[in-house]
């Protein structure tokens, strides 16, 4: 390819990546493939000729997208956003044609320079103190790009590993390093991202994962009693990794009281804010940066949400010697006039060569400006508060950790296998993308708002399959049937009156076959009409004496659990919603089904009597062992490893904005 040919074929390159980019939300999210699916597709061994650039550019709709997930549509709710902008797009154009390798000053000086710029922009776009600058009197730390938080959180444990190792050289200057470092211990929450376990695995350093609190944050005293139990076991403790935002839940560490501890112990302090990092732009959120001041080592992801396209992670040091004692190597082929004057960011990183990442933050910061990326943070979270009310309006559904910035975790309330049956219907269907986690034993569904496009017609077209879903689900498993009614919609059908505490707590489902109208439908009860709007799902019968009738309590030893129609436990559960219920513990030996079925309505009696021996008949038929609370059977049924959330922010503006901050720029 020439260059002209290449300009043609540029253009045409960039009219693509425009309409994929404005008609993402159109394409499936996730791919109808099973793995293996291209090599058929593609030739055994490399062309020995060229292939034609339209032979090329056509395999893209033919070969990669069948295979692709769609991180950028508005119906992508898995993990954390990956987001992309024009901006940045250009950025790496740019960078891309120069293709510098910017390990040295001399390499390359405008890629050091500048990359040293943007991150003093950006630490004090997001609060952090002047310790973390390279342009400041009074620092000797400063920010470089790495390519991942799991990069940067290994950086800084190898630092912290080899400081704390020096010191201990002191003492005992004929003890071996590597017995030495036998001795070291680290800490995290038990929340925290799988990256640093693993790089407490390539450091060869003890990695301790500490109890939370009930909003799942680490505290000092937690820590601090660690500590000392580890001193007395002649362990060394070395390091904290606090987390800002974990993976589950977005749950924050306590950093007011971990930066004191870790300060008097001498222990290097760490902060993981992959996620959370970007919404630090918004001073309202900055009450979780209390005690930053502490910190040793700070990192987040632009790549996140900051529609500054991966790879972009932000690191930061107070002490930027500490990295160059733990990798600096000086060949004299990297040497230069200005080695030692100037800022070499070889010394800072595990590998030599460097991209110039710096141009697309460059770019994406100067497009939009700190106000319309603080507007695509609020967008983001206001977003995110719609679809939680949605999920509170409905009582199949509760919220077990609460929400922040733009994370819902949601579940349906029942056992676990009502949720991991949702979530495996959902993803079945390709047109919206979840992924679940587990907190206190608790199978649940993780919700982000991730694209910037995002709008609340998304939100409510999403909220409409995951509602459908559940209900046939609920109906296929309690028995329950339902009803159609014009429009695709469904309903569940009552069939006697429903008792007032019900009533009060029914949802406003939107299940009309993804239109966002609501049209008012009426269900027949007896012995007259209720008008509900669009629907509405209520209970026949009632189980006094009882607590949530869909607890976590379900057989280890039943395979199939569907089959057994437990058509009494959903006939009650509406019923208890508003009353206190009675906790549980997970070491209780059983759950007593005790208590009378009686109807609702004493006039229909005599007509729903057959209907109540079958229940009856149905729960006879019932396997003692279904009876049983079993601890031993969520660990059969969950099989994710997760993490979970935390204090709460109320901001307003968000969505009151005319257009998201990216449409501007198209």
């Amino acid at each position: 390819m020439e260059s002209e040919e290449y300009r043609q074929r540029g253009k045409e390159m960039v009219d693509y990546i425009c309409q994929y980019l404005s008609n993402v939300r159109d394409r499936q999210v996730t791919p109808d493939v099973q793995p293996g699916y291209m090599r058929a597709q593609l030739p055994d061994s490399a062309p020995m000729d060229p292939d034609s650039w339209d032979s090329i550019f056509g395999d893209i709709e033919k070969i990669i997208m069948p295979g692709v997930v769609h991180w950028q549509s508005p119906h992508m709710h898995a993990y954390f956003p990956a987001l992309t902008s024009w901006p940045s797009l250009l950025g790496d154009m740019l960078a891309d044609a120069i293709n510098c390798l910017g390990f040295t000053w001399a390499s390359s000086p405008a890629c050091t320079e500048l990359e040293m710029n943007v991150m003093d922009w950006l630490a004090k776009m997001l609060g952090l103190p002047d310790k973390f600058l390279h342009h400041h009197p009074d620092s000797v730390g400063g920010g470089v790009l790495q390519s991942t938080v799991s990069e940067s959180t290994l950086v800084a444990l190898l630092a912290a590993r080899k400081n704390k190792i020096l010191e201990m050289k002191l003492s005992e200057p004929d003890t071996d390093e590597s017995i030495l470092n036998s001795r070291l211990v680290a800490y995290a929450s038990d929340q925290a991202h799988s990256s640093v376990e693993k790089a407490g695995l390539i450091s060869l350093v003890k990695m301790k994962f500490l109890p939370v609190d009930e909003n799942f944050s680490l505290r000092g005293e937690t820590l601090k009693k660690a500590i000392a139990e580890d001193r007395k076991k002649g362990l060394v403790p070395v390091f904290v990794c606090a987390t800002l935002g974990t993976t589950g839940v977005c749950a924050f560490d306590n950093l007011s009281e971990l930066g004191p501890v870790c300060d008097a112990e001498g222990l290097w302090l760490h902060i993981d804010a992959a996620y959370a990092g970007t919404a630090f732009v918004c001073p309202e959120f900055r009450l979780f940066l209390d005690g930053i001041e502490y910190a040793d080592s700070f990192t987040f992801n632009p790549s996140k949400w900051m529609m500054v396209h991966f790879d972009c992670t932000g690191f930061w040091v107070k002490d930027k010697y500490k990295l160059h004692q733990t990798f600096s190597v000086n060949p004299v082929y990297l040497r230069h006039p200005n080695s030692g004057a100037a800022v070499d960011f070889m010394h800072w990183q595990i590998p030599l060569s460097r991209r110039f990442r710096s141009l697309k933050l460059w770019f994406v910061i100067r497009s939009f400006g700190v106000k319309k990326l603080q507007a695509h943070v609020r967008h983001g979270t206001e977003t995110a508060k719609f679809f939680e009310s949605l999920v509170k309006s409905d009582p199949l559904f509760e919220i077990p950790a609460k929400r922040h910035l733009g994370l819902v975790v949601f579940r349906l309330k029942g056992p676990n296998w009502l949720t991991e049956k949702l979530l495996k219907e959902l993803s079945r269907s390709g047109r919206l993308f979840l992924i679940p986690a587990t907190i206190h034993d608790k199978f649940i569904i993780r919700f982000t708002v991730t694209s910037q496009f995002t709008t609340r017609e998304d939100i409510l077209q999403d909220w409409n399959i995951i509602q459908h879903t559940a209900a046939q689900i609920v109906s296929q498993n309690y028995g329950l049937h339902c009803t159609g009614s014009g429009g695709g919609a469904r309903i569940l059908d009552v069939i006697v009156k429903p008792s007032s505490d019900a009533m009060s707590n029914t949802s406003q489902l939107y299940l009309d076959g993804g239109e966002h109208k609501t049209p008012s439908r009426k269900i027949v009860v007896q012995p007259k009409k209720l008008a509900v709007s669009p629907s509405m799902c209520v209970i026949s019968q009632q189980v006094k004496g009882q607590g949530d009738p869909l607890g976590d309590c379900f057989p280890e030893d039943v395979q199939d659990v569907t089959k057994h129609k437990l058509t009494s436990f959903l006939f009650s559960y509406l019923s208890v919603q508003g009353k206190k219920k009675t906790a549980r513990s997970l070491s209780c030996n059983s759950v007593p089904m005790t208590g009378s079925l009686e109807q609702c309505n004493p006039k229909t009696a005599a007509t729903d009597k057959k209907e109540s021996h079958a229940n009856a008949r149905i729960l006879s038929r019932l396997p003692e062992e279904v009876m049983m609370l079993k601890k031993s059977a969520f660990k059969k049924l969950i099989k994710f490893y997760s993490v979970p959330s935390f204090p709460e922010c109320s901001i307003q503006c968000g969505l009151q904005l005319p257009c998201c901050p990216l449409q501007a720029i198209v």
